[in-house]
């Protein structure tokens, strides 16, 4: 498959359900959670994940919605340059100037920041801080060039109040992205 041959609802779901199962197949996520992450109701997550099953990038691993990763899924998610090779996830780089597969990754870090945003127990302060830098971020990339050492700066900031947040999940991909 190639990037023309599934949507970019669909290659956003696929990194997600690849980043939420290490691309392990035999761990198991909701479909409706991936979907919620990235703004989608509950039907439009089960026509994603649906054309998911379907192309045989990802397996149904229970009736109520649990999904898995295939090997294939795998294979495509590293194909879409989103996951590289004995990697967990992708990273800044080092360019002046964030690249696609760059923006690609922060803009999927950012929404799903935004959307778990509530649940993190965060005070004002700390709740305050974090959505400065992902409006700083936002801001970066409406941008025709994003400057890659913004958002380096702006996901620093962010990693330190997920530290103090104990949100490891989140933690991790942030790491991921600053290459850390």
């Amino acid at each position: 498959m190639t990037d023309n041959d599934i949507g970019e609802k669909v290659q956003r779901f696929l990194v997600e359900l690849y980043l939420r199962t290490q691309g392990d197949s035999s761990i198991k996520v909701s479909m409706y959670d991936i979907g919620e992450v990235l703004g989608l109701d509950r039907s439009a997550s089960f026509q994603t994940a649906e054309e998911l099953l379907v192309t045989g990038l990802a397996e149904l691993k229970t009736l109520s919605g649990g999904i898995g990763i295939t090997p294939d899924g795998v294979a495509e998610a590293r194909q879409l340059g989103v996951v590289g090779e004995g990697n967990t996830g992708p990273s800044l780089g080092n360019a002046l100037v964030l690249d696609e597969t760059g923006r690609q990754a922060v803009e999927q870090i950012s929404t799903r920041l935004k959307s778990q945003m509530g649940e993190k127990g965060l005070d004002f302060d700390q709740l305050a801080e974090m959505l400065a830098d992902l409006k700083s971020v936002d801001t970066q990339l409406s941008s025709p060039k994003p400057k890659t050492a913004i958002i380096r700066e702006c996901f620093q900031s962010i990693k330190g109040v997920l530290q103090k947040s104990g949100d490891a999940d989140s933690l991790a991909l942030v790491k991921i992205l600053l290459g850390d």
